[in-house]
């Protein structure tokens, strides 16, 4: 998903992944119970190309949009994207992604995605719904036209071409949440939910 980068006055906010620091994000979660099918498809894929990274499964999640990232989490933004995640109604999203690639990284590793169309179009109204509820509590909206929803299972300086899965992973999700992730530790903490009841 390509974030626009904005400062809401806590130092500098530098876009793409960085080594350490604070990055606040909505996103949705799987649930435990296709991490297997997760762990399956990435063990399969890196055996066949290579790959010498191995999945992040307690990270594993689909970005809805980017609040920003900091040096120190501000309380101030996370007080304005709670505020902008309890303006959000919505139903319940099907979710289905058929293919797995790598994004394109210029000298980086690159992210070992799940993507596809099942479920775009809500998750795109999601997108702007949080976008708009930002900008009306005082952060940048971060809408993108180039949002692209995704689920990024590893990241690997080898590349795996397009390829469509044999079967889908599936899921409809019941909530979407607020998340605070660690830079560099691959931890990520909850800060907020909402549920998604239609």
């Amino acid at each position: 998903m390509n974030q626009i980068p904005f400062d809401f006055g806590h130092g500098p906010n530098q876009p793409g992944r960085r080594s350490g620091g604070h990055r606040l994000f909505f996103a949705l979660r799987p649930p435990a119970t296709i991490e297997q099918q997760l762990a399956a498809i990435a063990d399969d894929h890196g055996k066949t190309f290579s790959l010498s990274a191995k999945p992040r499964l307690s990270t594993l999640h689909v970005s809805v949009i980017g609040v920003g990232d900091y040096d120190e989490l501000p309380e101030d933004a996370v007080f304005a994207a709670r505020q902008a995640g309890a303006t959000v109604e919505g139903a319940p999203i099907a979710i289905s992604f058929d293919r797995i690639m790598s994004f394109r990284r210029e000298d980086k590793a690159r992210p070992l995605v799940l993507c596809g169309e099942g479920g775009l179009k809500p998750l795109t109204r999601l997108h702007v719904q949080l976008g708009v509820g930002m900008h009306n509590t005082g952060l940048p909206h971060n809408i993108s036209r180039n949002f692209t929803p995704h689920m990024t299972l590893l990241y690997d300086r080898k590349a795996v071409p397009p390829t469509t899965l044999a079967g889908p992973v599936s899921w409809t999700a019941h909530e979407f949440l607020l998340i605070h992730s660690l830079l560099g530790k691959t931890e990520h903490r909850i800060v907020d939910r909402w549920p998604l009841l239609g």
